[in-house]
């Protein structure tokens, strides 16, 4: 730094003084004791521009200070006039002139330099009751001249200390020492008090009769802090929050602040700007609670490390707490729960916390639009209770509405002193769930997201299924009131206050859980859930009968069919799938006469009904949950009369073939004893070999009548005459005849006539007719034996 002063003394003039200052510092003036304040004469300074001087300031105020903007004159401690110019910049330099109206006056030549030693500003914080140090280093040129301290009141500054070259001094509590071998001079004060925070202007100083200048090195802001109270300790857990509250019971602070320490000192504050509203600053928010006389900081992401709140007192004085903030990792904590109900219903969610804060009190509370856990106990749905299991307390919300939807925060409250804090646990998302949207393969369907009107300007989002993993990923996003994207579309109706996803050709794949969601701030809130159910094309159409089993195969597209949920329901409507409506599941494979199998690689499952009942009949739904996702099969299950007509018609058949076969036994026998004796040459030898003489031969008919189109029942019939193993010479044909009726559907025969080895074969003749179209049958079947003697 380099101050040059020159002053010229030429008769009949006034005299000029060349004074050299440095852009960002500052200038100070002061006259000698034949130039003393006067209360009662008009001040002025004013700047030389075009040959005229034009006025900076002019005053005729009976005061000791008067000032426009940066300039001042003001009357010092020791009542000389003095002017104060503060925070140079080139344009300040010029031809100024000053004094006392019609008493005396001087001008002086301000030249502004820039340069890196000089009109630097900086900040120095001391402790209330501690020691201070302020220090300035200067130039070589500067070795032999006086070092000062002055400091700002208001708009007038007035010297604290000063030293003469290389020396040391001591004012009061003040203490300066000057190493010209470091040409650094440094200013003590003792046992710091709250009047001494301040503005110090630390520079040289020189003068030339009448005029004493000084120009400033350095302008130091002294900050005076009072630690009101020993440090707290505030835990939280990793991936959770904390609302802390910082009392101050001081009556009208100028303003309260949050800062973070580094060593050792708060490098930057942070304040409050507005009263009783929230205002955010990176991972922290801040809440000036004038009526609570506290200071409300909300962590969003929470950082270890050493905080202060506090209040200035006044421009350069504060009181603060010190508050150490740790954050721990916990199994209990940082956990994110998804819970969801219907509207009207009762709601109940269960908090964990670290075991060892059983003792302190449980909070609850809900998000607001700007990310603040607000408290919501008041409310009077909510209620809270400990659990009998440690680290566990439930929260209940009842008659839940559209309102209550949103993220909430489960947490622990710890005071101490003036410090209380909350640290929140658990982040719980609530939905409320809708009524279920049911879609049919190929048709078009719609999801309804009614919402707030306070998140009308929002962006709308609708996601499907995981909705709460950070891969998650909208289906579909709003923002403007229309947007499309293939087979999707949504609406935003702003009046009715409703956006709308409008689904075309809906597809099998598109069954699944939606989320509608509103961006708040940086984050996407889901808050209404719907179901939509699938219902594919194809219908089944299954038939049986009473009395018997029926088998119902349903095909289905999960990716992990082991896992995934199968079920068959009975009911007219898909709903009755929820009410109870369930005959057997993958979870339950085996109710009554219902039974379930899974075939995992041909992505079948097959449901069987046993004993078949006629109130059996009706509408049945295959349904596939998988993956949240419900796709469901119509299924028409037709049963008609059981097989009772035609076991009835199957007995009359084998007693009237018993009554036919004991007939022509008789008819047989008398034949018999009436040929008994007769010529061998009345016969006809048939078997050369073995001379077995053949009976007349009688033929069977089996007449198919009337058709069974429903059915897959067989019904069997055996005719067996009694064999007498003496008979083996002789050949018998028996004659039956089985008539059914025409309505009972198709019947098939089957004669199977087993013959004696030593009867010739030309004298068996079996016919056999069946009908091939026809798939539900009746079998009856006839076996002719050797007939007894």
């Amino acid at each position: 730094m380099k101050i040059i002063i020159t002053f010229c003394l030429i008769t009949g003039l006034v005299s000029s003084t060349n004074v050299i200052s440095y852009s960002g510092g500052s200038v100070i003036m002061t006259m000698g004791d034949r130039h003393r304040w006067s209360s009662h004469t008009p001040k002025y300074i004013c700047k030389f521009a075009g040959g005229a001087c034009k006025t900076v300031i002019q005053s005729t105020a009976q005061n000791d200070t008067v000032f426009e903007g940066r300039f001042s004159l003001y009357e010092s401690k020791q009542g000389h006039f003095g002017v104060l110019i503060r925070e140079l910049n080139p344009q300040d330099a010029g031809k100024y002139r000053f004094g006392l109206a019609n008493n005396w006056n001087r001008e002086i030549n301000l030249k502004v330099h820039h340069d890196a030693c000089c009109g630097m500003s900086m900040t120095v914080v001391g402790h209330l009751n501690k020691d201070v140090s302020i220090s300035c280093d200067y130039t070589v040129e500067h070795k032999r001249t006086w070092k000062y301290f002055y400091k700002l009141k208001g708009h007038s500054a007035d010297w604290v200390i000063f030293t003469m070259p290389g020396k040391n001094h001591k004012e009061n509590q003040f203490y300066i020492t000057d190493d010209n071998r470091l040409n650094l001079f440094t200013m003590t004060i003792r046992e710091l008090k709250e009047e001494d925070g301040g503005v110090y202007f630390c520079g040289t100083q020189t003068w030339e009769y009448p005029i004493k200048v000084f120009s400033t090195i350095k302008t130091v802001h002294l900050h005076v802090t009072d630690k009101v109270q020993s440090s707290v300790r505030v835990t939280g857990f990793l991936g959770g929050r904390i609302m802390m509250k910082c009392r101050h019971p001081l009556e009208n602070p100028k303003a309260r602040f949050l800062c973070r320490e580094l060593e050792g000192e708060c490098p930057e504050k942070t304040y409050t700007n507005v009263q009783n509203e929230w205002q955010q600053n990176g991972g922290f928010s801040l809440y000036d609670d004038t009526s609570g006389k506290s200071l409300m900081v909300f962590f969003r992401n929470l950082t270890e490390g050493t905080y202060r709140c506090g209040v200035d007192v006044s421009d350069f004085t504060e009181q603060y707490r010190e508050v150490n903030v740790e954050v721990k990792e916990d199994p209990c904590c940082g956990k994110i729960i998804s819970q969801a109900g219907y509207i009207g219903e009762t709601l109940t969610i269960s908090c964990e916390h670290p075991p060892t804060l059983r003792a302190s009190l449980k909070h609850f509370c809900k998000e607001d639009e700007n990310l603040i856990c607000q408290d919501i106990r008041a409310a009077g749905k909510y209620s809270l209770s400990d659990h009998s299991q440690p680290g566990l307390f439930t929260v209940t919300i009842s008659n839940l509405t559209l309102s209550d939807a949103g993220v909430y925060w489960c947490g622990v409250e710890t005071s101490e002193g003036h410090i209380s804090y909350t640290s929140l646990t658990t982040r719980v998302q609530i939905s409320i769930i809708t009524s279920k949207v049911i879609g049919h393969e190929g048709d078009a369907v719609e999801i309804r997201c009614p919402y707030d009107s306070k998140y009308k300007q929002n962006s709308k989002h609708v996601c499907k299924d995981e909705c709460f993993t950070e891969h998650s990923d909208s289906l579909i996003a709003q923002r403007t009131t229309q947007n499309k994207t293939e087979r999707f579309s949504v609406h935003d109706d702003i009046t009715a206050g409703v956006f709308s996803v409008n689904i075309s050709r809906v597809k099998a794949v598109d069954a699944g859980r939606y989320w509608c969601g509103v961006e708040t701030g940086d984050v996407l809130m889901n808050y209404l859930s719907t179901e939509l159910q699938v219902v594919r094309k194809e219908v089944l159409q299954v038939f049986g009968r009473e009395t018997l089993s029926v088998s119902i195969e349903c095909s289905y597209r999960g990716e992990s069919p082991e896992s995934d949920g199968k079920f068959l329901c009975m009911g007219q409507q898909l709903a009755s799938c929820d009410k109870g409506g369930v005959k057997v599941s993958s979870e339950k494979n085996r109710t009554g006469r219902f039974s379930l199998s899974n075939d995992a690689p041909a992505g079948v499952f097959t449901v069987t009904i046993t004993d078949l009942r006629e109130e059996d009949s009706g509408t049945y739904w295959c349904g596939e949950e998988s993956l949240g996702s419900s796709i469901y099969t119509e299924v028409h299950l037709h049963v008609s009369k059981g097989p009772g007509s035609s076991v009835l018609i199957t007995v009359c058949v084998c007693i009237t073939l018993l009554l036919i076969g004991a007939s022509a036994l008789i008819l047989y026998r008398l034949k018999h004893k009436e040929t008994q004796g007769s010529s061998s040459s009345n016969r006809t030898d048939v078997t050369k070999s073995d001379g077995v003489s053949p009976a007349a031969c009688d033929y069977e008919e089996v007449n198919h009548s009337g058709q069974y189109p429903d059915s897959d029942t067989s019904v069997y019939m055996n005719t067996s005459p009694s064999t007498n193993s003496s008979d083996k010479n002789k050949a018998v044909c028996i004659y039956s005849t089985v008539q059914l009726p025409k309505d009972e559907g198709p019947a098939y025969a089957t004669v199977s006539f087993q013959k004696n080895p030593d009867s010739p074969s030309n004298l068996l003749v079996s016919t056999v007719a069946f009908i091939k179209e026809e798939s539900a049958t009746e079998y009856a079947t006839v076996k002719h034996r050797p007939r007894l003697e």
